[in-house]
């Protein structure tokens, strides 16, 4: 059983109800023009400017540097607001907002002075996966390489890189030597490489660097020690899964809203006496994927809630409270692809036209699932972990 270990302070508490608050006003405006994003490939600018000003970008960012320092829950369930008014908005506002924690490892002085000198409220955008190549140089290092799915429709104040470093030596692990890097936006040129078939509003774009200049002070290793006064940012390396899972659980929740309509408006081929709502089986099937969904959700808040109050304790969680957190994200992607194909199967042929949101809700859905989130291996370590082995990785 797991114990409590710290709760959530009034502080704490206030920063999530506002920024939740703020973001329900913008609501409406993000589902009616959703379809308008994805046509242009492009969350609006207004509506970017709008979450902006809501604090979202900044929500799980230090309190001490302008954020409002809500945790991986709190956090998650603003994703999830989001998420079900459109699905791309959501992936927006979670790579943009949760990013910051790969840059945990770089030094607290250029953090606090350089980067968030003048206040959190800045956008963040770039790929942590390695593939850069960096030559050590006096004062830092020379990056070169081409960064795909770099999320944001925005100009980002910051852009984040992964890279490897050439000619380091192993690290103990054996794994190479690598480390991020934050840059200027201008010092990258962005490729219009994004078209998918779902997320089409997320602008994941690739982007390439040709021996850019990077000082030493602006980078740090990609699994290192956080120098982020938050106790999120103090999570084991690849925390930001919940945001994700809340990516897909908005969606589900936002396709079971499009479904209800349908249950009083849509009546059957063979059968227009009744709508579908009225049948029985429809009923009790509906029932069951409403409940499944609301089950991903309470996974999510607990286990999250779990390790967070670990963080908040100053301690580490354990394997299996672990890799039962980060094996929900696995379970919660999969589990999420079947539910969403379930609910278009009640819908009928009404989920397969382009003027439905099921259907983008429905392709969202399958694109957030291939990431490596969704496909992280943790289930196999948690059933090692229970299992009774202790050296997992």
């Amino acid at each position: 059983m797991t114990t409590l270990l710290a709760t959530t302070s009034p502080d704490d508490r206030a920063a999530h109800d506002g920024v939740l608050a703020r973001v329900r006003t913008h609501l409406p405006e993000i589902a009616a023009r959703s379809a308008e994003a994805e046509e242009a490939r492009a969350v609006p600018a207004e509506i970017i400017t709008a979450l902006r000003e809501a604090g979202v970008f900044r929500m799980s960012l230090p309190r001490a540097w302008g954020g409002e320092q809500l945790d991986l829950v709190q956090s998650a369930r603003v994703v999830r607001e989001i998420s079900r008014a459109d699905g791309s908005t959501g992936w927006t506002v979670q790579a943009a907002s949760m990013a910051w924690f790969f840059v945990r490892s770089l030094p607290r002085e250029t953090l606090e002075r350089e980067v968030f000198g003048d206040g959190a409220d800045l956008m963040l955008r770039g790929a942590i996966a390695p593939k850069g190549r960096a030559t050590p140089v006096a004062g830092g290092y020379r990056l070169s390489g081409r960064w795909p799915l770099a999320s944001g429709s925005f100009t980002p104040d910051w852009l984040l890189a992964g890279f490897v470093v050439d000619g380091a030596p192993p690290l103990p692990d054996g794994r190479p030597d690598m480390r991020v890097a934050l840059l200027r936006p201008e010092q990258a040129t962005f490729l219009d490489t994004w078209d998918a078939v779902g997320l089409r509003a997320t602008q994941s774009t690739d982007f390439t660097m040709d021996d850019v200049f990077v000082p030493e002070r602006f980078t740090g290793p990609l699994v290192g020690e956080n120098h982020i006064p938050a106790p999120f940012y103090g999570l084991p390396y690849a925390a930001t899964g919940a945001s994700h899972d809340a990516v897909v659980i908005g969606c589900l929740n936002g396709a079971l809203g499009d479904l209800a309509e349908l249950a009083v408006s849509k009546r059957p081929a063979f059968d227009p006496r009744m709508v579908i709502g009225e049948d029985p089986v429809f009923q009790e099937k509906f029932a069951e994927l409403h409940l499944r969904t609301a089950a991903l959700w309470a996974l999510l808040e607990q286990t999250g809630r779990t390790v967070m109050d670990r963080a908040l304790a100053g301690g580490e969680p354990t394997s299996t409270e672990w890799f039962a957190h980060t094996g929900c994200h696995q379970h919660i992607h999969h589990e999420g692809i079947r539910i969403l194909n379930e609910i278009m199967t009640l819908s009928g042929s009404s989920g397969l036209y382009s003027s439905n949101p099921l259907q983008r809700r429905w392709r969202d859905v399958r694109c957030v699932s291939q990431h490596v989130a969704g496909n992280n291996g943790s289930l196999r370590r948690l059933g090692a972990v229970l299992s009774g082995l202790e050296d997992v990785r």
